[in-house]
């Protein structure tokens, strides 16, 4: 009878042992630490790793940012909130992320990281937004297409490039059949802006001369303070026609007051480049 017992107890064991080795074959190895998931230069700056640099080398997409941190990047299945470091109302989506300044999102800064208006990515983006003390500033999608939102799939995406599409005073129509002062003698100008992104000229613009007796120059986007904008450059002082000849710039004022003062001074600026016509107090939207 003991044997009988002792059999059983070791048949018993040997399967118990067997079974526990076939577990253990079925077992996943336990998970090493991994640490941080990202490299350790993602947040920083200066490092190669530092996400923005990924996100620009991969076209700035950005669905492996929300694969983890949600599509409103607040957490997601990472439970860690990109708001953290990118406080702007839209988090990472905000403008000034990519470009732009706490100030308002027109560079410097660039894509690049750059703020001399020598880039190409920076030129006259602040002159143009800000204006001066003889013109009005530019809205931003007189020159190019503004998203109307950022997101995976909408912008940025691709190079990152701006896509160039002039509207606005850019493309103001003058010398229009019907109008009070039109001239049958000259063609109605028409403007098609163009920009050349190799010479990074913009042309045949009306803010830079193409209007009925202007000079239509071609400003170069990244010469700024270099005269591309000086009185004179968009038409002549005075323009070079009948009713111009003998008048100076001191005597602009006869005309074209209030917009400009004795001594050929504009008094306000946001009567000039404005895609009218100042003449005797009145403004001709049409001329």
């Amino acid at each position: 009878m003991k044997n009988y017992f002792k059999i059983v107890l070791v048949v018993a064991v040997g399967l118990a042992f067997n079974a526990c080795s076939k577990l253990q074959n079925n077992v996943l190895a336990p998970i090493q630490p991994q640490g941080n998931i990202h490299p350790i230069g993602w947040t920083q700056l200066s490092s190669p790793d530092f996400h923005g640099t990924y996100i620009k080398t991969h076209n700035y997409d950005l669905s492996t940012c929300t694969s983890c941190h949600g599509t409103d990047f607040k957490g997601g299945i990472s439970q860690k909130s990109c708001y953290t470091c990118h406080q702007g109302i839209s988090g990472p989506l905000s403008c000034n992320t990519c470009h732009g300044s706490a100030l308002n999102p027109a560079p410097p800064k660039d894509l690049a990281g750059d703020s001399l208006t020598t880039s190409p990515g920076v030129g006259a983006h602040q002159i143009h937004l800000s204006g001066s003390s003889f013109a009005s500033s530019v809205v931003c999608s007189s020159c190019h297409v503004v998203p109307q939102s950022a997101g995976p799939g909408i912008h940025p995406a691709g190079t990152g490039n701006a896509l160039i599409v002039f509207s606005g005073v850019a493309v103001t129509q003058t010398n229009t059949p019907g109008t009070r002062f039109y001239d049958s003698t000259k063609p109605t100008i028409v403007p098609t802006p163009s920009f050349n992104p190799q010479t990074l000229q913009c042309s045949n613009t009306y803010c830079h001369g193409n209007f009925k007796n202007g000079n239509n120059f071609s400003p170069t986007w990244n010469n700024v303070g270099t005269d591309q904008d000086s009185c004179g450059t968009c038409h002549g002082i005075p323009p070079n026609t009948p009713v111009h000849q003998g008048q100076t710039l001191q005597t602009c004022y006869y005309c074209h007051e209030p917009m400009i003062g004795p001594g050929g001074v504009i008094q306000d600026s946001s009567m000039h480049v404005n895609g009218k016509l100042e003449l005797y107090g009145k403004s001709l939207s049409v001329w």
